[in-house]
């Protein structure tokens, strides 16, 4: 296996752990990995459509909030 295949799935795989570490059920995680097509690594991408949907849930949670 080359190793940008490798490194491909360790970062993946980083990604989706870093991803429930912040929160996301999941369902979440599935709901938006499911959208990337398997055949191409775009990590990045993936990251960037997580961490997307973390700060919109955690401005949904701030926002929420009363005083």
């Amino acid at each position: 296996m080359p190793a940008a295949v490798e490194n491909s799935v360790l970062r993946y795989m980083a990604i989706i752990r870093a991803a429930r570490d912040f929160g996301l059920s999941q369902e979440d995680i599935e709901s938006v990995a499911g959208t990337f097509d398997a055949t191409r690594v775009r990590c990045p991408e993936l990251a960037d459509a997580l961490a997307d949907l973390i700060l919109d849930r955690a401005q949904t949670s701030v926002e929420g909030l009363t005083f």
